[in-house]
């Protein structure tokens, strides 16, 4: 059973800082078409976890000493882990994650609030998980679709894979692995690569450009796709290794691309901070996110062990490289 491509819905109403949405426990995955904004019952859920910190870690292309001990500064950064742990270092406070549930699908991505006092966890059946001050718009289980696969119908078309706010914090989209993009509270749909007979490869990142009334789409090869008014600054192309990660500017006005061994490509009026070193990198702890600073002048790269590395005046604030996982690092979010 198909997704009808006019499916509509109604604005969900925020929840408070203590609910989520239907979490991945009990819902789907990725579509194509057109946004969908739906209301979903909210599920008080009390999670509690301990994010431990770390105090050696690289930094740049070379690692710092054990001895080294993080900066704490107005700075801080939440590393993800699949499992839904949640790592919080230098100024960034924890407030809570699905550690200690069992999903029914795994956490992909952490996505923090305007002013940095609540994150949204999204999982790959686009189950919300709002923690803090981050408000609940909607969930794709919370209009009744299965995730992808699973046998179910009606249900999603591919997982998701990311997710990121809207320009002031009143919704979010998330992005399938078909490069469907989906659109809650005030987030504005403009398109998606199924809309315009597909994109050349896996979707991997949505950005929102700097209107709110555009975003860019990062394929899994290299390919970037703008809808909206979001501008062309240009796109680094297939190369032999697979996209990660990506990340706008603070302005909205330029982002950075990143590779899995580490490489970051730059475009619009985003800087160059460099890369990781040859050998950074290796089988499964590949690079995994880049996020920038506020102030633009530097970024952080994590890798799926838990490594972090800093770049320009990023500075670093520890890592969980060297402590047992439970689930590999696959998104880290800061400033």
């Amino acid at each position: 059973m198909s997704v009808p491509a006019d499916i509509g819905g109604v604005l969900a109403r925020p929840g408070t800082s203590s609910r989520t949405g239907p979490a991945a426990v009990t819902g789907p995955a990725a579509v194509t078409g057109r946004a969908l904004r739906a209301a979903a019952i909210v599920l008080v859920m009390t999670v509690t976890s301990l994010a431990s910190l770390s105090t050696a870690g690289p930094a740049g292309a070379a690692p710092k000493s054990a001895a080294q001990v993080p900066r704490t500064t107005g700075h801080g950064y939440w590393l993800d882990g699949r499992d839904g742990g949640i790592f919080s270092f230098g100024a960034a406070q924890f407030y809570g994650s699905t550690g200690a549930l069992h999903l029914q699908r795994p956490v992909v991505g952490i996505t923090p609030t305007p002013d940095r006092r609540g994150y949204w966890l999204v999982a790959s059946d686009g189950g919300i998980f709002a923690f803090g001050d981050a408000g609940f718009y909607g969930s794709i289980p919370g209009i009744g679709l299965a995730p992808a696969g699973s046998g179910v119908m009606p249900s999603l078309n591919r997982p998701i894979v990311g997710m990121v706010p809207s320009v002031d914090g009143g919704g979010y989209f998330m992005v399938a692995s078909d490069g469907g993009v989906f659109a809650f509270g005030d987030a504005q749909f403009e398109g998606s690569c199924p809309g315009v007979g597909g994109c050349g490869g896996e979707g991997e990142v949505v950005l929102p450009d700097a209107s709110g009334h555009g975003y860019w789409l990062v394929t899994i090869n290299g390919r970037v796709h703008n809808f909206g008014d979001a501008p062309n600054y240009g796109e680094p192309g297939r190369k032999p290794v697979l996209i990660s990660g990506a990340a706008r500017t603070p302005s909205g006005r330029g982002y950075w691309i990143l590779y899995r061994d580490g490489v970051v490509f730059r475009y619009g009026n985003a800087a160059n901070y460099g890369s990781l070193a040859a050998g950074a990198t290796h089988g499964y702890d590949i690079a995994t996110a880049i996020f920038p600073t506020a102030a633009s002048d530097g970024y952080w790269i994590t890798t799926a062990a838990g490594a972090v590395y800093n770049f320009g005046h990023a500075p670093y604030l520890g890592s969980m490289a060297g402590h047992r996982l439970n689930g590999a690092i696959i998104s880290a979010v800061g400033w």
